[in-house]
């Protein structure tokens, strides 16, 4: 008889078992491994934002947009940090002078790019070339050197050579904007005078590969 009593106890409890495996199955209800409760799958919102666009293009902020007026009368919209904003603070400052020192006063052109290996300029260039015409035209006695600069990859002289019709790609835009080509003048530098010295990642060399702008008569 008590033989018989523990054989029924075994049965009702695998019976139960059984039961409690099947309405978890049944309802769907997967229950992790305990060392997998503590695991945090990353979100690709938290990743940090690239700097570089499709094109490899460096990304500046160039902060919320102000507009700017003239002395001709007429207005700009650019951004706080823009090349624009950087340049009018500079013309439009009585304080302002030219730096004996050909190094200094240079501005990085921040919306102002190319086809890949090549000196034509994209057509979302176009824009801040447009303001850049504007602004001379309202600084009718400031003259300006365009200066291009590439990375240090591939070959030294194709980089001088690239650098070179960059600057002169800029200079001949601005002229047929209507600026007198004696106020502008353009230098190609290849791989000299990095803004990030390291060049060793993607964004860094984003960077050297640029335009920049110094006013050389104000």
């Amino acid at each position: 008889m008590k033989l018989q009593k523990g054989i029924l106890a075994v049965l009702v409890g695998s019976s139960l078992i059984f039961t409690a495996c099947k309405c978890e199955k049944k309802e769907g209800i997967a229950v992790a491994p305990a060392e997998d409760t503590l695991r945090i799958d990353t979100n690709a919102d938290d990743l940090p934002a690239s700097k570089l666009d499709a094109d490899g293009n460096y990304i500046y902020d160039i902060g919320n947009n102000t507009e700017i007026a003239l002395p001709d009368g007429g207005k700009i919209e650019v951004g706080e940090n823009s090349t624009e904003n950087k340049l009018f603070g500079m013309l439009n400052n009585a304080n302002f002078t030219v730096s004996d020192d050909k190094t200094q006063g240079w501005v990085t052109l921040d919306r102002v790019y190319f086809a890949t290996g090549n000196s034509q300029l994209t057509p979302n260039s176009e824009a801040q070339v447009a303001n850049l015409i504007t602004l001379l035209k309202a600084f009718p006695n400031a003259s300006i050197k365009v200066g291009g600069y590439t990375d240090s990859t591939g070959d030294a002289a194709v980089n001088q050579r690239v650098s070179t019709e960059r600057a002169k790609a800029v200079a001949d835009k601005i002229i047929a904007g209507g600026v007198d080509a004696s106020r502008i003048e353009s230098e190609g530098y290849g791989a000299q005078h990095f803004v990030c010295p390291a060049n060793d990642t993607d964004e860094c060399k984003a960077q050297n590969r640029r335009v920049d702008i110094r006013i050389t008569k104000k």
